[in-house]
């Protein structure tokens, strides 16, 4: 038996990785190899508790102020979204009906697509 750290740092290295395994599922499993921090600025702390929260509720995770975490009256904070590409997309789908949230799941999501990390992918 052996066991050794592997490092993917693209869906399409992932998706790749997988295959050679005998997996029948790479693509969607490659999407949640890869991580991918995305930091947004001047969120008020109504909409950044929401985000973090959806993000928790998907086993990712978000970072906000203590204001904003504590409800502080006219909090506005800089957050960072953390997770995988399935994560992100998975709070995008969540949130899509949103309008409050619409202008950060959209930010968010043009990140995410647009990393390295995903443009070569195969879907």
């Amino acid at each position: 038996m052996t066991a050794e750290k592997i490092l993917l740092t693209s869906v399409r290295e992932a998706t790749d990785a997988i295959d050679l395994v005998g997996s029948n599922n790479s693509a969607l499993m490659a999407t949640r190899a890869i991580h991918i921090n995305v930091l947004l600025r001047v969120v008020p702390g109504d909409e950044a508790r929401l985000l973090k929260w959806t993000y928790n509720d998907v086993g990712a995770e978000a970072a906000i102020s203590r204001q904003a975490y504590q409800e502080e009256e006219g909090a506005v904070t800089d957050m960072i979204v953390m997770g995988t590409v399935y994560q992100h997309r998975e709070v995008r789908r969540v949130l899509a009906d949103n309008p409050a949230l619409r202008p950060w799941i959209d930010a968010i999501e043009n990140v995410v697509e647009n990393a390295t990390e995903t443009l070569d992918a195969r879907y």
